[in-house]
């Protein structure tokens, strides 16, 4: 779950470009699938289309020359060749002329009867000449051509004859003393065939027609007989079927075709480079089209950015300066679109929330003004008494140097705490003030307590303090452990200052334990109800409410065995009123 939360926690901008790209990864591995199977389907036509051209061209060529064998066979029984090869010598000039003109049109038309034949011959050895379709009429006869074109072969010896660079297609007649009475012939056209063949070739591919027994060949090129081993190594891989081969690093798709009429068999090879490279150039389309989508989708999400993120942004920065306090705030945008009317309602908000807090504050100024004039005025006057009564107490008693000094004392204490016209005063008129308290109650403890003041700190002097923060600690000491001790009490107050912060301490020798400090330190604390306000308390809340929570008031049991109330004051701050 952490990647989903990561993920939720990521911007707006990059959330929505990779939210993009997500919904484009199916698709291009759906275009690379279609594509992969568009090219199993073109592929496998091509090697249909290959093996469909192999079997129609070999299809055309038997038919070809299986007529051209068959009008050779029928040329056989021809009248005039049967004179020109037995009776030629006994045949009047005017008879041999005609028979061998007859002969020559028969000739030519067995040419034109194919646009393969280059030539048809009728050799007649009695007459010692040659009828064919090339020249007028007679030619000279060609001893070692007719040799070669008469050898006596095996019956189901290919009908082709290879001499050089000449295909021919014979057919003898009546051998005697190991010599025919005549050979009828056609010259294969080199040209014509490779012509042919190129035709059914596929642009850029090679065909190449080779015999069962590997004695001749011939490629679309007309290139004729080729290279035995590269033969030998083709007939090693032709099979009935279109497959991929490998030929010197280069990969072919082949299909052949055999031939039973002239005992051969056609090669088709096409580069599989030329088949796969339009798939390739597809496939690099395919990811080409994924690029190009991916830079619409970042265009897309920096168009999001400009008109909805960066407005967004904007506002969500709006927000953390309100969020620190500033309420100076004011968003100008220039459209009339539905940030516009966040931005004018957000204005509208700040004003108001400005006037809110504004109001607030005021009261809540009143309020502590309030409660500190409250908790000025719940000042505990209960020693008052105890201090007429010895006044009277002296009156009657006569102790007239004593009552001066008590009732100086006593005036001054009543000056300071009925003088309304400044919340603050500075620390040497509140440790005046806390002295004369001190002294009034020993006129009453004299016997009974002892006090030790310290010198308050230069540094110190003139800091700004809340009034009446050390004099009820003081009462609180008095109250509720000094005056129950019979003899041997000891109060000592003393300051010191640590980086840059006061402490005053106020510690007892009553007698208290830690249960007790616990508990009166969370009620000072607030951590639990109060019926009534006490001095501890008082002094607390006051100094929250001055120094904004920096200044605290603590208590522990200290070394004397009483009760040790520490306040701690920070100096560095402006000792100014906040009420």
């Amino acid at each position: 779950m952490r990647w989903a939360t990561a993920l939720g926690s990521m911007p707006i901008l990059p959330k929505i470009a990779l939210i993009f790209l997500m919904v484009l990864m199916p698709l291009f591995y759906l275009g690379l699938m279609m594509n992969d199977s568009g090219a199993i389907i073109v592929r496998q036509e091509i090697a249909n289309s290959l093996s469909s051209r192999t079997e129609l061209y070999v299809d055309l060529l038997d038919n070809d020359l299986d007529r051209t064998i068959k009008l050779l066979q029928e040329y056989v029984n021809d009248d005039d060749l049967m004179k020109l090869s037995t009776t030629a010598d006994i045949l009047s000039s005017a008879e041999r002329t005609n028979a061998v003109l007859n002969l020559k049109h028969q000739m030519d038309l067995l040419k034109r009867s194919s646009s393969m034949i280059e030539n048809a011959m009728a050799f007649i050895p009695l007459m010692n000449r040659v009828v064919e379709s090339n020249t007028n009429a007679i030619a000279d006869f060609d001893a070692e051509l007719f040799d070669i074109l008469s050898a006596k072969t095996n019956p189901n010896s290919p009908p082709l004859i290879i001499w050089g660079d000449r295909v021919f297609i014979r057919m003898p007649y009546g051998y005697l003393n190991q010599s025919p009475l005549f050979l009828l012939a056609v010259e294969i056209s080199i040209k014509k065939l490779s012509e042919r063949l190129n035709q059914f070739t596929p642009e850029g591919s090679m065909a190449v027609l080779m015999s069962n027994e590997m004695d001749w060949s011939l490629s679309n090129s007309g290139k004729l007989n080729l290279d035995k081993e590269l033969l030998a190594e083709l007939n090693m891989m032709t099979l009935e079927a279109v497959r991929t081969i490998n030929i010197d690093n280069t990969d072919f798709l082949l299909a052949n075709k055999k031939s039973d009429t002239i005992q051969a068999q056609l090669l088709m090879f096409v580069p599989t480079e030329q088949i796969e490279g339009p798939l390739k150039r597809y496939r690099n389309w395919v990811f080409i089209l994924f690029g190009v989508a991916a830079l619409i989708v970042i265009a897309f999400s920096f168009s999001m950015y400009r008109f909805i993120h960066r407005p967004l942004k904007r506002l969500v920065h709006s927000f953390r300066q309100i969020e620190q306090g500033r309420f100076d705030v004011s968003i100008k945008y220039p459209f009339n679109d539905e940030f516009g009317y966040l931005y004018m309602r957000l204005n509208a908000m700040v004003k108001e929330l400005k006037k809110l807090i504004q109001e607030v504050y005021e009261q809540q100024y009143r309020a502590r003004l309030s409660e500190l004039r409250h908790l000025q005025s719940q000042i505990n006057p209960h020693f008052l008494y105890n201090t007429f009564f010895i006044l009277y107490r002296m009156g009657q008693q006569e102790e007239h140097e004593s009552i001066v000094r008590l009732t100086k004392h006593l005036g001054e204490y009543f000056q300071y705490i009925t003088r309304d016209d400044a919340d603050v005063v500075s620390l040497t008129n509140e440790v005046a003030h806390a002295r004369n308290y001190t002294e009034i109650q020993l006129f009453r403890f004299s016997n009974r307590v002892d006090v030790r003041f310290a010198e308050l700190p230069e540094n110190a002097e003139q800091a700004l303090v809340p009034r009446l923060i050390l004099q009820p600690l003081i009462e609180n000491a008095f109250k509720h452990s000094l005056e129950i001790k019979a003899k041997g009490g000891l109060l000592e107050v003393d300051f010191h200052i640590d980086d840059s912060e006061l402490y005053i301490r106020v510690e007892d020798s009553g007698d208290i334990d830690d249960d007790t400090v616990t508990l009166l330190q969370s009620l000072v604390n607030g951590e639990r109800d109060v019926t009534a306000t006490t001095g501890l308390i008082n002094v607390h809340r006051r100094l929250q409410i001055h120094y904004n929570g920096k200044a605290e008031l603590t208590l522990d049991r200290g070394q004397l065995g009483g009760l040790k109330v520490t306040i701690r004051i920070p100096l560095d701050q402006e000792a100014t009123s906040h009420v």
